[in-house]
């Protein structure tokens, strides 16, 4: 069920009168949102709505369990009930695939043979022995759902290249939409419970309207525990005002979805589906409307779902914040998708050792996070090679001290405005440099896109007038929320001229929504 679908107006005015009944209750409130979203998701295909139950009962047991509190015989037994409904559920709303109750029962089997390990070992075990539970359920499921064919290819391949044939296994695998993103939740309250940065709380209601939350189930941003769970705890404010502010930032992320990213996709595709023979000036037009589109398509994706929360009395984490604007590397992943940049950093860089440990074990912990970042966007080696190539030029940077001689310079002066433009104008041709390997199918083709960029015909003038023309009010906007600091635009400025560009971005998305809706390109992911 997309955003920008005529489906999601029905589900959400059908979710919306009811939420607003029940929404001073929270046991019924959490209820409610835990049935609309998982109708949300299961839009799709409900048999995933299995792995979010599984995800969810491992979880709200291993967080309590992480975290010293003692698990009692009936949290186990909620646990294992609201997965059995679940599993029944969406099998009796698809009415098909029973076998798949076998593997959930065999699952619900192997957790309990391992909760029982964890009761007879000793109390300072079993904290690490609950964490031990949550990481290799989800990290079992990514692994299967999201690498099983890429690992079994690779390995294949490599053992060919050496003289080794072997017939490998290959299954018809479907990624389950959102996997990464819950997945990675579910994974940072755990282990946050066991770090003692969190106190989970009994209530699996409670938290399973926390892990399905249908606004950022999907393509987050991914939440911490500790910001968000007590927001489920709690009754919601909610008055017209903030409604509103809601609708307006989920009705600008619709303009960068609709208007933007969908109506220069075209450009993209017309020479990434097939980049063999193609114009530099083409291939130069295609990556920058490559930039954009998955600027626009995710930051707005990401607006919608912050405005959705809002519209609900709730308040996501922002996960954009002007990524086109950096001017070192570092600085743009502290911009760009921060919900997983920090995610990285807290729970695998800084575990790693992050910079204690000198500077060429620093540079390695960073190699190691950006290629597995990398890695999370997808199971193929251009992912690898996009985060290997972005954790390289980190390194650069660190290594020629840029970081810290644009803090001494600062932009106060005229020589001061040249460098940072000059840092500017680097860091973002590394990153469009960094989407070739992003965008491209396979590494051949990476080195083809490369090559293409090197040459000198052709001139595609309305590629570029499609993208200046799509492009340009974004960036005046952006070019005001960077000197002002206020990122919601239609939120901020006096009443006149807050509804006056509300009403101009509403009319936009009338006159010039692309004709084709698109899949949100981080629903892949």
């Amino acid at each position: 069920m997309l955003f920008n679908s005529g489906i999601f107006a029905l589900f959400f005015a059908t979710f919306f009168p009811a939420y607003l009944l029940v929404r001073r209750n929270i046991f019924w409130r959490n209820i409610l949102l835990i049935v609309s979203s998982y109708a949300f998701y299961g839009w799709w295909d409900a048999r995933f709505l299995i792995l979010v139950a599984v995800s969810t009962s491992v979880d709200y047991l291993a967080a309590l369990g992480a975290s010293g509190k003692p698990v009692r015989q009936v949290d186990g037994l909620k646990s294992a009930a609201y997965l059995a409904a679940v599993t029944a559920g969406s099998l009796l709303f698809t009415g098909r695939d029973w076998w798949l109750a076998a593997p959930v029962a065999a699952g619900t089997l192997a957790a309990a043979g391992w909760v029982r390990v964890i009761r007879r070992a000793t109390p300072a075990r079993q904290p690490r022995l609950w964490l031990y539970l949550s990481l290799g359920t989800n990290l079992g499921i990514l692994a299967f759902f999201k690498y099983f064919n890429f690992f079994v290819g690779s390995l294949t391949a490599a053992l060919d290249s050496i003289g080794v044939s072997i017939h490998s296994p290959t299954l018809s695998i479907i990624l389950p939409v959102g996997l990464s993103f819950y997945t990675f939740q579910a994974i940072s309250r755990t282990v946050d419970s066991y770090r003692r940065q969190f106190e989970p709380q009994y209530s699996i209601v409670n938290y399973a309207a926390y892990h399905a939350f249908f606004p950022q189930l999907v393509a987050g941003p991914i939440e911490r525990a500790q910001r968000l769970m007590p927001q489920f705890e709690s009754v919601r404010p909610l008055d017209l005002k903030t409604f509103g502010s809601g609708a307006l930032l989920f009705v600008w992320g619709l303009y960068q979805k609709v208007v933007i990213a969908d109506n220069v996709a075209p450009i993209a595709d017309a020479v990434f589906s097939a980049p063999a023979g193609q114009s530099a000036a083409a291939t130069c037009a295609a990556l920058l409307a490559f930039a954009l589109q998955i600027y626009c398509d995710f930051s707005g994706y990401s607006n919608m779902a912050r405005g959705l929360a809002r519209c609900l009395g709730f308040e996501l984490r922002i996960n954009f914040n002007l990524p086109y604007f950096a001017r070192t590397p570092s600085e743009f992943w502290q911009r760009w998708h921060i919900s997983l940049s920090t995610w990285l950093r807290d729970y695998l860089y800084i575990p790693l050792g992050g910079n204690r440990k000198g500077r060429s074990r620093m540079y390695g912990n960073l190699m190691i996070t950006m290629l597995l970042g990398g890695l999370w966007h997808g199971a193929a080696w251009n992912f690898v090679v996009w985060g290997g190539f972005h954790g390289a030029i980190q390194v650069l940077y660190r290594v020629l001290g840029i970081d810290a001689l644009l803090e001494r310079r600062p932009p106060a002066t005229v020589g001061g405005i040249v460098l940072h433009l000059a840092a500017w104008s680097v860091t973002m041709t590394l990153v469009l440099i960094g989407w070739v390997f992003f965008v491209t199918h396979t590494l051949p083709d990476t080195v083809t896109v490369l090559g293409n960029l090197l040459g000198t015909s052709g001139y595609p003038h309305d590629a570029f007038a499609t993208l200046a023309a799509y492009a340009a009010p974004l960036a005046l906007v952006e070019m005001y929320q960077r000197a002002s600091g206020r990122l919601e635009i239609l939120n901020t400025g006096p009443f006149l001229l807050r509804y006056t560009a509300a009403l101009s971005v509403l009319l936009a998305i009338i006159a010039f929504s692309a004709r084709s809706g698109r899949q949100f390109i981080y629903f892949d992911f």
